[in-house]
């Protein structure tokens, strides 16, 4: 559930920030289509909408799975290369867009009419009708990932991003060496659910369940909560370290800036949230988190500026392997 006006002003704080990238996909909000409430036209009325100081949006989408596409019935029977293309050029009129900057192949384990050679030549044809300026997947294994990076090659094009849920309380494509294999190949890794449906933002704790949510209830079961309190108590002790280091440079820089221009516009005020999304960045990956209020927008915003050290970065691992290990 969203508000429009919401969606706007979370659009309109992003794109002013300098963050106008946008994830969606055409099965996010598919069945209120006929309402024009579907992710992709929601993007398309937010940039209509949006203030003049506001960028133009950066859109990656997803192609998502033919046959869940077709029992929802939000299109028709997708095969061979071409359903690829139909596939983006239905988005890109649904958003409003000639094109977009990104066109991701949603599951490894994807069974296409045409198999991924289909898809690979869809891709490649998406590419040169100016439909997308880059590809990826989203959840390919390393050896998946590989195999169809050399597909796309042969088509004269190279693949960009892989999307896979990572986290602070999921941590499988680090365990796994699928983040070293990004960077190894030159793929950019993007974190999908980088607060791990908020069990990694540090609000919800064996202490405190329910988050101080006015409803008093807990959002997980405390069994979860306390194989995890070790890695919360380190969130938010980093929080008030962090929060008094960048406290500190942002001083200094005022001192050393003097009367030369106005200091630069930097959160302060750290949150355990933004400890977790900042791991992810140390860790080389992208998080795409869901924003619908300008209050998450500003979290968001609210990472930037800032980062972790190292050793910040390793007591969070060595939390987290302990929770894993108790649990």
């Amino acid at each position: 559930m969203f508000l429009a006006g919401d969606m706007q002003a979370a659009y309109n704080t992003l794109t002013q920030a300098g963050l106008p990238f946008l994830f969606t996909s055409e099965t996010f909000g598919a069945s209120s289509r006929n309402s024009k409430l579907s992710a992709e036209q929601v993007i398309a009325r937010c940039s209509e909408e949006a203030t003049q100081d506001s960028m133009d949006p950066i859109i990656a989408g997803t192609f998502a799975n033919p046959w869940i596409s077709l029992l929802k019935r939000s299109s028709g029977l997708r095969y061979g290369a071409q359903g690829v293309v139909s596939a983006l050029e239905a988005s890109c009129e649904r958003m409003d867009q000639t094109g977009i900057e990104l066109y991701q192949i949603g599951g490894s384990k994807l069974f296409y009419p045409g198999g991924s050679g289909a898809i690979a030549t869809g891709l490649a044809k998406a590419v040169d009708l100016g439909l997308c300026n880059h590809v990826g997947v989203s959840n390919y294994s390393s050896r998946k990932m590989r195999s169809f990076s050399r597909k796309l090659g042969k088509r004269g094009v190279q693949l960009t991003s892989n999307q896979f849920d990572f986290s602070l309380t999921n941590r499988k494509a680090l365990k796994s060496g699928l983040i070293k294999s990004c960077k190894a190949q030159g793929v950019i890794p993007f974190a999908s659910n980088p607060l791990d449906n908020g069990l990694a933002t540090g609000i919800y704790t064996s202490s405190n369940p329910s988050g101080s949510e006015a409803d008093g209830r807990f959002q997980y079961p405390l069994k979860v909560l306390d194989k995890w309190a070790e890695l919360h108590s380190v969130q938010e002790a980093l929080a008030v370290r962090v929060k008094t280091r960048v406290q500190r440079t942002s001083m200094e820089d005022r001192e050393f800036r003097g009367y030369r221009g106005p200091p630069p516009k930097i959160n302060t005020d750290i949150t355990t949230t933004q400890i977790a999304m900042n791991y992810i960045v140390a860790k080389g990956c992208v998080p795409v988190v869901s924003i619908a209020t300008p209050k998450q927008a500003e979290e968001l915003i609210g990472c930037m500026g800032w980062s972790l050290t190292d050793e910040e970065v390793q007591e969070l691992d060595n939390a987290a392997d302990l929770c894993e290990m108790n649990g």
